[in-house]
């Protein structure tokens, strides 16, 4: 049998497959397990991030420092997703990690929608959506000052 194995995959393409196995079990330990919620949550995180990349180099305001912290709170968001699977485990229940995630994915959604609006298609969002992201982007302007003043 190990032969065959050996035959089809060379050595490093196993080692490979198994470093990646392992990796691929722990993360999905960790966020409870690759459901659809977990999938579209995941997927409004890469169309954030591809928006915003694109919406940077747009308007040339792309800047490492912005990148990496925005890569450090989505690495955060699953962190917080792992204590969710955590605590609904200790817990005998299964809502924390589903409540996280809804908010996580809401989040993300709005960041997607204001992405749209730094690429020029705001016209397609309709006008109270709009508000509150100037209200929410209000807030973030006022929150960094006071963390900069400290």
């Amino acid at each position: 049998m190990i032969n065959i194995i050996l035959n089809l995959w060379t050595k490093t393409e196993i080692q490979l497959g198994i470093v990646f196995s392992i990796i691929w079990t722990v993360v999905s330990k960790m966020v409870g397990g690759f459901d659809e919620q977990f999938t579209a949550l995941f997927v409004l995180v890469i169309l954030d991030l591809m928006s915003g990349v694109w919406a940077a180099c747009k308007t040339h305001t792309f800047q490492s420092a912005i990148a990496s912290r925005g890569l450090f709170k989505k690495g955060t968001m699953f962190l917080i997703i792992f204590l969710g699977v955590l605590l609904d485990s200790a817990l005998h229940i299964h809502m924390v990690r589903t409540m996280f995630i809804g908010a996580f994915a809401i989040i993300e959604a709005m960041s997607l929608v204001e992405n749209t609006d730094r690429l020029g298609y705001g016209q397609y969002i309709p006008s109270f959506v709009r508000k509150w992201l100037a209200q929410i982007a209000d807030e973030k302007k006022v929150g960094e000052h006071i963390e900069k003043s400290n």
